[in-house]
């Protein structure tokens, strides 16, 4: 790598940089009116696991499309404690080092990078973001000449319309989080916090703590001191490893409350899994099958469940997996069950009505419905599907209750 700054292929290898954008799973935005590009991991790529040296550092990263600099540089993605804990490949073991304890705030990432003679704003997938927005009009009206160009200021945005669960009041803030060199060297925060003073604020640092008190803390909803910790007050803590390598402990309350906020139930899963499971067929017929409009599942384009994985927070994602394999458990075991009854009523298929008597007969009312289907040549997977159809559920409702 150059010793002065970084390129993209420096960084990325372009053919699997390439192919992260092809398989969906990093986007890449053109500034409006630079030469810039923003690479930002989908949330695709987020549900299924697909981390690896490109996904992970595509996170807000801008490169200069015409020399391929890059002008600023995100922290990576880092994974829950627990997701380290349970052996998966893309989150190794957390290192045997001491390690800081930051708070984590609850709000939308800035990227802070000088180009082109001013200090810009974009937020982890945009450039012109509501709030990146914002951020950039907050900035403009600051003293910036403590900061230093080709640094990356990493922040988050914190205002009172741009609320996630944590409730902050009327504050208007952008809090620095960490800062990157040029040349990929993580900047102390002390140090580029001297630059940020006349900005916003800078993140809270904790006294260290064991990891396993730490994590007793987060699971039993506790803050610092001991007073509890409601989910609306906390987010949870950053650990930043001596090496570099961070991780995040959530508390479990915010966790429970970020999933209520969102509204998403099981049956709002079933009907995006179901238009993408079904997106061959007429739009009319599948949408008679999952309760919706025709319009809705063409607006869709056929990826609802990636919209909908954008409100649900991503320590959630097993939580929609197991609902999606449940799903497609329930319907492999009805279509086996549809199988063998078809199989018991095969001699009277000459007779129709012989036959429908026969079906009014049988004790599985759920698979009566697909026998005529079968009896016609006709695929059964979409009214097996509907069959599947989970109990209505509000979140909002349930929580109001609890």
């Amino acid at each position: 790598m150059s010793q002065d700054h970084l390129t993209l292929h420096e960084l990325l290898p372009p053919q699997e940089l390439a192919a992260a954008l092809d398989a969906g799973h990093v986007t890449r935005k053109s500034h409006p009116e630079l030469p810039l590009s923003l690479y930002t991991y989908t949330r695709t790529c987020q549900y299924e696991r697909v981390w690896n040296r490109v996904t992970t550092r595509c996170r807000g990263l801008v490169a200069d499309d015409v020399t391929g600099e890059i002008v600023a540089l995100p922290l990576p993605k880092f994974f829950n404690v627990g997701e380290h804990e349970s052996g998966q490949p893309y989150a190794p073991g957390l290192p045997d080092e001491p390690f800081e304890v930051y708070d984590k705030v609850d709000g939308s990432l800035a990227v802070v990078f000088h180009y082109a003679g001013r200090w810009r704003v974009a937020s982890k997938g945009s450039f012109v973001s509501v709030q990146a927005t914002w951020a950039q009009r907050l900035l403009d009206g600051k003293d910036t000449s403590g900061l230093v160009p080709g640094v990356t200021y990493l922040a988050e945005i914190l205002y009172p319309e741009n609320r996630i669960v944590v409730d902050y009041g009327d504050r208007r803030d952008v809090v620095l989080l960490a800062a990157f060199a040029k040349d990929g060297t993580e900047v102390p925060l002390a140090e580029a916090a001297t630059g940020w003073r006349g900005i916003g604020s800078v993140v809270t640092v904790r006294p260290a703590v064991p990891l396993t008190e730490l994590l007793a803390m987060t699971e039993g909803n506790r803050l610092p001191g001991g007073t509890d910790a409601t989910g609306t007050d906390a987010e949870g803590f950053v650990l930043r490893f001596a090496s570099g390598v961070r991780a995040k402990a959530k508390f479990a309350e915010y966790v429970r409350l970020h999933k209520v906020l969102t509204g998403v139930t099981e049956r709002d899963i079933w009907r995006g899994h179901g238009i993408q499971r079904f997106a061959g067929l007429p739009a009319q017929q599948v949408a008679q099958a999952l309760n919706c409009s025709a319009a809705d599942v063409v607006a869709s384009g056929g990826r609802p469940l990636d919209a909908l994985l954008e409100q649900v927070p991503d320590e959630f994602d097993a939580w929609v997996r197991a609902v999606v394999a449940g799903i497609e458990k329930q319907v492999e075991d009805r279509e086996r069950a549809i199988d063998e009854a078809f199989r018991s009523l095969a001699p009277l298929t000459g007779d129709r009505g012989a036959f429908a008597r026969a079906v009014r007969e049988l004790p599985d009312a759920a698979v009566r419905p697909a026998m005529f289907l079968r009896l016609d040549g006709r695929p059964t997977a979409l009214v097996t599907y509907r069959s599947t159809r989970p109990e209505a559920s509000d979140p909002f409702k349930n929580d109001e209750e609890n």
